[in-house]
């Protein structure tokens, strides 16, 4: 009996120091006890998945509340649409960004959502051993974003592969100066308070040379009627409504001057996505 009230002792203890870690990741980084490691469900789990290398800073405060939630499950069934429609645009960027990335790469998704990037970072042309970091502010991303992984099969044992999702914003990554190969970002920047702020984290949070893949709705360059349209949705209470959502902004533009060594990307035009159907998307290096 003692025995047993000192194993659970040392059970809540340990879980007591994951709690308090910064790494919320779903799989442990190296240097985790053997002890630690059975918390997050012993050898199986332990060989389904890689070790995470990249250390995180300290997460943003837990905010959680009836908007966020509808957000998320709007983020990750409500996009389907759009996904669809932008998919070919995302594969020929993923499989470019690939190419370009040494092994084991370290990957930052910024504003991860419910991870609709995991169908490209689960494809077979992705890069084995890659450390996952998603970022984004809001909690009730993580089921989704873990359900998608798991689906597009990123945490299958033979890829090698580790995930870890954090709570942060994009104008203040949780990440080291010169961390990542490559920051994806995409339906990001129409929602941040300071894109300009963003990108110049995503700049320091790349090595030299990483890429940042993005894909942004923007203000129509084409449509004047939508473009009218987007701009008076884009009011302080639209945006609020739509969870920060902007539908007017020229992130091309914010990009091409954001101080990156050279952007590859344009605009052109999606079909039945309504107020969406502007698109940019390209490349760029740090």
């Amino acid at each position: 009996m003692a025995s047993r009230s000192l194993r659970l002792l040392v059970l809540v203890a340990l879980l007591a120091v994951l709690a308090r870690s910064p790494h919320l990741g779903l799989v442990p980084r190296r240097g985790v006890s053997a002890a630690a490691a059975a918390l997050w469900g012993g050898a199986p789990f332990a060989a389904r998945c890689a070790w995470a290398e990249v250390a995180l800073k300290e997460e943003a405060p837990l905010v959680q509340g009836r908007q966020d939630e509808y957000v998320a499950k709007g983020n990750a069934y409500g996009m389907v649409n759009y996904e669809r429609a932008v998919a070919t645009t995302k594969k020929a960027l993923f499989k470019e960004l690939f190419g370009l990335l040494p092994p084991k790469p370290v990957i930052l998704d910024v504003g991860i959502g419910s991870f609709p990037n995991a169908v490209y970072l689960g494809n077979t042309d992705a890069p084995p051993e890659m450390d996952i970091v998603g970022v984004d502010p809001n909690e009730f991303m993580k089921k989704y974003a873990l359900e998608n992984a798991k689906k597009a099969g990123i945490l299958a044992p033979e890829r090698g592969n580790s995930l870890r999702l954090v709570r942060g914003v994009a104008e203040r990554l949780p990440v080291a100066d010169q961390t990542a190969d490559a920051v994806v970002c995409t339906l990001t920047l129409c929602s941040v308070e300071n894109p300009p702020q963003a990108l110049s984290e995503i700049r320091r949070a790349l090595k030299p040379t990483g890429k940042y893949l993005f894909v942004e709705h923007v203000l129509s360059e084409t449509n004047a009627t939508l473009a009218t349209a987007q701009r008076r949705a884009s009011t302080p209470e639209y945006v609020l409504a739509s969870a920060g959502c902007h539908f007017d902004r020229q992130t091309l533009q914010t990009i091409q001057q954001a101080g990156f060594a050279e952007v590859k990307g344009g605009y052109f035009e999606l079909e039945g996505c309504g107020f969406l159907n502007p698109t940019v998307a390209g490349l760029a290096t740090a």
